[in-house]
């Protein structure tokens, strides 16, 4: 992998992922808003650009619709009690706000590394 990708990767899929980790496991004095949804948008957040990434931050709405409708699906399931959760309608406001914000801020990865995605088209 070269270094450029190595780069947007830890950025933006690693390090939210693992910040997100570490805010729910470490119980720490945060507010119960932050714990119960912060590691959910970092989550939401590292899945939107996974999908960017692999595209090579081109836009593409059918990957990131099904990316959207499966977490919808989730919270719909654990809500039905499908699967065990809690299915919350403000986890799928979390993840439309990250999902939203993943793509906003796609084209700032896209300008930084914009030599290195016009040039690969391996992912």
């Amino acid at each position: 992998m070269k270094l450029f990708k190595t780069k947007d990767v830890f950025l933006n899929i690693a390090l939210p992922v693992l910040a997100g980790a570490i805010i729910y496991l470490f119980e720490a004095d945060v507010s119960p808003f932050i714990k119960n949804y912060f590691p959910d948008a970092l989550w939401a957040y590292a899945f939107a650009s996974s999908i960017l990434i692999i595209w090579h931050r081109e836009v593409n709405v059918a990957w990131l619709a099904v990316m959207f409708v499966a977490a919808v699906g989730f919270e719909i399931f654990q809500y039905k009690h499908i699967v065990p959760g809690t299915g919350d309608w403000w986890d799928i406001a979390v993840y439309s706000l990250s999902f939203s914000g993943a793509v906003f801020l796609n084209q700032h990865f896209k300008h930084t590394f914009q030599k290195h995605y016009s040039c690969n088209t391996n992912p």
